[in-house]
């Protein structure tokens, strides 16, 4: 327990309790030793009625000063039914009792709060271990990971769906939606993971979804055994959606595998003949042509300009790719050159 009572809270807490009470204060660790004292010649030494009221478990009052231990009260701090240690106040037993048991009452609840923290931080960490593995892990799952997943309701054994939702705004509101299936948040990201045993639950959640965020994305891998599969196919289909400005709300892997995994596939042996260097104007008409199935009305509809300053655009790219994108597999190329960016 000396990781909740170490040696610089204590005197933090000493320093800070002086200022209100008028006598001095000692805490001793689980062991009895001073770690923090208003008289700093005391930190390091054996506190002899600290021992006492640590093996009694009862507060001990001292009448007279000692060698090693001067008048005063010390009283046993518990957390958690585990002794800790124990608070000491310097003075007259009948004066400085109740000022013990206020500061007794004071560190009991910082430790309970730094031990809570603690406990939550510590979980946060193993959960994020956990997610971590299931993600990378593309073989079969051993014992130990199986076990795991159960603590988040996450049935290995059986076939699964994962869906990465990536809402536009944050709230609050998307967990309620989230809780009652298996869901983490990937650190450092506004990106939710839900691991779905029914695979009739995405359109349902998807809908509760866009009823907060209309913009929100949501994308879906097939319904199997392996997670890491799963979350690269709706990774996958995030990333289309993302590179070519898609107007979709939902990704279905089994609808869009051709454009997510032709997004990993190497045509061309040059880099610079995947690459798509264009200003971010022409790159910008160029997605929303595409995102509009390359129709002209409503592609021009969609960037609020003239029919005539798309078509000029348009022409500009194709000046500067060599490609045009009005030429069926022009576009396909176009299009292709986007998803390797």
């Amino acid at each position: 327990m000396d990781q909740w009572l170490t040696k610089e809270l204590a005197q933090k807490i000493v320093k800070k309790m002086m200022l209100d009470i008028p006598y001095s204060i000692n805490i001793m660790n689980e062991k009895g030793i001073i770690i923090g004292s208003g008289d700093p010649q005391r930190v390091g030494t054996l506190h002899q009625g600290a021992v006492k009221a640590l093996k009694t478990g009862k507060m001990v009052e001292i009448y007279d000063d000692h060698r090693y231990e001067k008048k005063g009260t010390n009283e046993p701090l518990v957390v958690n039914s585990q002794p800790v240690g124990v608070i000491g106040i310097t003075g007259d037993p009948q004066a400085v009792r109740p000022f013990c048991k206020l500061v007794k009452t004071a560190v009991s609840l910082l430790i309970e709060q730094n031990m809570l923290m603690g406990n939550q931080e510590a979980e946060r960490n193993r959960k994020a271990a956990f997610l971590e593995t299931i993600l990378n892990e593309k073989k079969n799952y051993p014992q130990e990971l199986i076990q795991e997943a159960e603590r988040y309701r996450i049935h290995l054994h059986e076939e699964n769906s994962v869906v990465l939702v990536k809402p536009k705004e944050k709230s609050s509101r998307f967990e309620t939606i989230y809780k009652p299936f298996p869901f983490f948040k990937k650190p450092n990201e506004n990106l939710y993971i839900l691991i779905l045993q029914n695979r009739k639950d995405i359109q349902k959640i998807a809908e509760s979804i866009w009823a907060i965020d209309p913009f929100a994305i949501v994308a879906a891998g097939l319904h199997g055994l392996n997670i890491a599969s799963g979350y690269r196919q709706a990774k996958l289909c995030l990333s289309v959606c993302e590179k070519l400005h898609l107007q979709n709300r939902f990704f279905d892997y089994a609808d869009w595998k051709f454009p997510a995994e032709l997004s990993q596939t190497r045509i061309f042996q040059e880099t610079f003949e995947e690459t798509l260097n264009l200003p971010d104007l022409y790159l910008e008409t160029l997605t929303a042509f595409i995102s509009h199935n390359g129709n002209p009305a409503e592609t021009a509809r969609a960037l609020m300009i003239h029919r005539n300053t798309l078509y000029y655009r348009l022409g500009r790219i194709k000046e500067l790719t060599g490609k045009n994108p009005f030429q069926l597999f022009d576009l396909f190329e176009l299009a292709y050159r986007l998803l390797r960016r």
